[in-house]
């Protein structure tokens, strides 16, 4: 009898994983024009709305502490399927929620849900792929999931115009419903029978514990979680900033939104190419500069447009597109880098890197959301600091060669 054929991580399974990883940004991205406009129909202030995305934030990080392990004990596509299933019902009910508190709870549910797919989607490739080769299908998947940022809010905006803002959790609960169904049918099992790991508390507990005294997986895995810090900053801001201080409708925020996230999917692109020529340990080393220079003069400009206001959006959109840019050099190539070591436990190393990753984004975004005070200066001040961080753990945690 023929032993089953091993996986191989083919053009399909890449696609159907850079869609399991689009729920990210679909999720936060498609409803952003909305926010102003739930906040009124809701009744509630900018900062209480803007905790539905912090609640989906914190989910989608401490929901990966169990995913992970999960993913190590009972294998991939299981864990990815019912995370799904999961996720269509917490959509469905955001769309009936009738206050601000209901929809911050199911926002949380919904967070729990959609990291399954994400996580193991990054287990998958590990599974499969080694350091550069990983860190080049991390960067096409992004390139491919980075059309879901690019239309969604875009979508969101159009969505709401025609059919209101309950009409988008619906089309989420839609696209729950599509990618259960091709994860049914394409979806093969990638974890091999001798890395199934036991699902028993002190062993996970040693095993996190293993990842955090390790130096360099907590140098990449800093590196990686601000700038999606300085990402969810952006993110938690923009559509206050762009839209009630500089005046762009929501139907119309998306195609700003959208341009930027252009720029990732080039450099996504950029990164696939040649990463195995250059390496990804040498291209990070030098992607890491332009977040803090470029965040350094984001932040400066925001403190003077705050007290003078003479220097108007474009200048910052300038600054906005080169740290935004880089994080599809930053993110797969740090991820690639700290899982590396870590074969036998993939799926654990994935979830404490988004666990990291997803909790520095919900602090800072919280930060931003609660500080707003009419003017672009808390967004990026938050961004400002994230992306000198990621230098600053990077230059002093990661041993290079």
């Amino acid at each position: 009898m023929n032993p089953p054929t091993r996986p191989t991580l083919t053009p399909l399974l890449l696609a159907v994983l850079a869609l399991l990883s689009s729920f990210t940004p679909l999720s936060i991205d498609m409803y952003l024009p909305a926010l102003p406009v739930i906040a009124v129909d809701l009744r509630s202030s900018a900062g209480d709305i803007q905790l539905t995305l912090s609640a989906f934030m914190i989910a989608f990080g401490v929901g990966q502490i169990f995913y992970g392990p999960a993913g190590d004990r009972f294998g991939r596509r299981p864990v990815i399927l019912g995370g799904l299933a999961v996720y269509v019902l917490a959509s469905v009910g955001c769309a009936f929620a009738a206050e601000a508190g209901h929809l911050i709870g199911l926002r949380f549910l919904q967070g729990l849900a959609a990291c399954g797919g994400v996580v193991l989607a990054r287990t998958m490739v590990r599974d499969l792929a080694e350091k550069d080769h990983a860190a080049r299908a991390m960067s096409l998947m992004m390139a491919c999931s980075s059309i879901a940022p690019m239309l969604a809010p875009v979508l969101g905006g159009q969505v709401m115009w025609f059919a209101g803002w309950r009409a988008i959790f619906w089309v989420l609960a839609s696209a729950g419903v599509i990618a259960f169904v091709v994860a049914w049918f394409q979806l093969p099992e990638t974890l091999k029978p001798e890395y199934r790991q036991p699902l028993v508390f002190s062993q996970i507990l040693k095993r996190f514990g293993e990842l955090l005294a390790t130096r360099t997986f907590i140098g990449y895995a800093l590196t990686s979680s601000f700038m999606f810090a300085a990402l969810f900053s952006y993110i938690s801001g923009s559509p206050f900033v762009f839209i009630e201080r500089y005046g762009i409708s929501p139907r119309y925020f998306g195609v700003v939104f959208g341009g930027m996230v252009v720029f990732m999917t080039i450099g996504s692109l950029f990164n696939a190419r040649f990463v195995r020529l250059l390496g990804a340990g040498r291209i990070l080393r030098v992607a890491v500069i332009v977040p803090a220079v470029s965040g350094t003069a984001a932040m400066v400009m925001g403190w003077i447009e705050a007290k003078y206001g003479t220097i108007g959006l474009w200048p910052f959109l300038v600054c906005l597109v080169f740290q935004i840019a880089t994080l599809s050099l930053i993110a797969p190539n740090s991820t690639a880098m700290a899982m590396q070591r870590y074969p036998h436990m993939a799926g654990t190393a994935s979830s404490l890197m988004g666990v990291m990753t997803f909790g520095a984004g919900a602090i800072f975004g919280a930060i931003v959301g609660q500080t707003f005070d009419g003017t672009i200066a808390p967004m990026t001040t938050a961004m400002g600091i994230a992306g000198i961080l990621c230098l600053v753990c990077h230059r002093t945690l990661v041993r290079q060669g």
